[in-house]
């Protein structure tokens, strides 16, 4: 008798039903990403009990799913762009992440959440969907709207930031000096391995090109080391989201890597199948007791009204960001509707962000949180629509909001892009925080081992330990706070 070493059957149930649900879920104006996730759900221990959250086949290909869309939008993120994304983008984006991140924490905070689960919730409202957006550009026409470039500039800044936020989220579970270890590791891990993919692939890019080989071996090549990369990662405890990311951000350097984003393309629309349909099955599923804990309705409809308020509220900070902070970076007040409202529908980060998440939170939230990502990109998709089509109305709202910044307002949208001296103050900002966050890590460290030497500390260990970090950031936290704020408001 045959053995089957795959379950054919349930793959191809898997890809069936989820693209059935797909199309409906489209022909209904919406994202199809919300059928994969439906799918998921309906095969899931909740419903039809055909699938589990931990059984091998739902975690081994939702893995090469997170593994190919991280590896993928970073081929997306070239330097070339990120750089182009200039000094609005750069302000704009931080100013709308804090500000989104800021209410979805308060929130979930004062509703008696955890530290981590606000935390965790208010980073979801700015994982904007740029597949979301930049269909929707394509579509209406307005790929090449000043404010369109923009805002998908601001994602390019986002989705790169949102990665790193990522890391930091998931090593607040650990104590102390092992949360700023790993977040040191992260940020040692992901420059190496950018450089390293870098180097290494443009040479073998150039030994395929001179000796006759096409792009199909260079592709191969790409997937092969994007996977060491990211388990490499996952050896140091890091998330192997983080070396796919910045394997794929390397090899987008390289002359091969459009050729490569390309090939890619459908291995990435193949496994995001599975790792949507993996987070539908985790929807109610408690990852610490491994049960499922569905909550009673009227806590469902609690849940609905709070991913509505959070909605409503991210598009408040969107709007804010973009009509009073945007003039000072160039966008005029006429557009910034158009900025604020592409900003709104969520999408795979909340996803990822979600599935990051659970492992970590204590049990009875990781449930919780799995659900609210799911209401989350429903109803800020659904949203999306209706609000554009009345555009007419938000930018009566936004011209009636008053202007803090006493400036001239431009008339007409320009995306300014980094300059020479732009650059080097990135460079200066990068540099510095490197310096701080070593400083962070040094200081603990000897906060931690100071007793073991026994020497005599006249104000305590932690007083000690914070006049020690003091004294030697104060100085490279000022210089990068000063290039940040010349990047920042240089552009007014």
């Amino acid at each position: 008798m045959a053995v089957e070493l795959l379950p054919l059957l349930p793959i191809g149930i898997i890809i069936i039903l989820a693209i059935v649900l797909s199309i409906i879920v489209k022909k209904l104006g919406q994202n199809p990403v919300l059928g994969y996730i439906i799918a998921g759900f309906v095969l899931g221990p909740v419903a039809l009990g055909f699938l589990h959250p931990t059984e091998p086949l739902i975690q081994g290909f939702g893995e090469m799913g997170l593994f190919i869309l991280l590896f993928y939008l970073g081929l997306e993120l070239s330097l070339k762009d990120f750089l182009a994304a200039g000094q609005a983008a750069l302000g704009l984006g931080l100013v709308d992440m804090v500000l989104s991140a800021g209410f979805g924490f308060l929130l979930m905070y004062l509703l008696g959440y955890s530290f981590l689960f606000a935390v965790i919730v208010g980073m979801m409202l700015f994982c904007t969907s740029t597949a979301v957006v930049a269909k929707f550009a394509i579509d209406s026409g307005k790929l090449h709207d000043p404010s369109t470039q923009l805002a998908i500039s601001v994602l390019i800044l986002q989705d790169f930031l949102g990665i790193l936020l990522l890391v930091f989220a998931t090593s607040m579970s650990a104590e102390g000096g092992s949360a700023i270890g790993l977040a040191m590791t992260a940020l040692v891990f992901a420059v190496a391995a950018f450089f390293a993919v870098h180097y290494l692939s443009r040479l073998v890019d150039k030994w395929l090109s001179e000796n006759g080989f096409g792009h199909t071996e260079m592709t191969l090549y790409a997937l092969g080391v994007g996977l060491i990369v990211a388990m490499l990662g996952s050896f140091l405890g890091l998330s192997t989201a983080l070396g796919a990311y910045f394997a794929g951000f390397a090899l987008a350097e390289t002359k091969s890597g459009s050729k490569i984003k390309l090939d890619v393309e459908f291995l990435r629309d193949f496994f995001l199948v599975f790792f949507f349909v993996a987070f539908g099955t985790s929807i109610f599923f408690d990852h610490l007791t491994e049960t499922i804990i569905i909550p009673p309705i009227e806590t469902l409809l609690f849940f609905l009204g709070i991913s509505v308020v959070l909605g409503i509220g991210a598009l408040i900070a969107h709007s804010l960001s973009t009509s009073i902070v945007g003039p000072v970076f160039g966008l005029a007040r006429k557009d910034s509707s158009n900025t604020a409202i592409l900003l709104l529908p969520l999408g795979e980060f909340v996803v990822i962000l979600a599935t990051a998440a659970a492992v970590v939170l204590p049990s009875g939230e990781n449930t919780v949180i799995a659900t609210i990502a799911f209401m989350l990109i429903a109803v800020t998709i659904i949203m999306f629509q209706p609000i554009y089509n009345n555009i007419s109305l938000h930018q009566r709202i936004v011209q009636r909001l008053p202007m803090p910044f006493k400036l001239k307002q431009p008339t007409k949208t320009k995306i300014v892009e980094h300059t020479t001296h732009s650059i080097e103050l990135l460079k200066k900002i990068a540099l510095n925080s490197f310096v701080v966050l070593c400083f962070a890590t040094l200081t603990v460290m000897f906060y931690q081992e100071l007793p073991v030497f026994g020497v005599p500390i006249p104000y305590g260990r932690q007083a000690t330990a914070v006049a020690v970090f003091l004294f030697f950031a104060i100085v490279p936290a000022i210089r990068a706070l000063t290039a940040l704020k010349e990047l920042v408001f240089g552009a007014s």
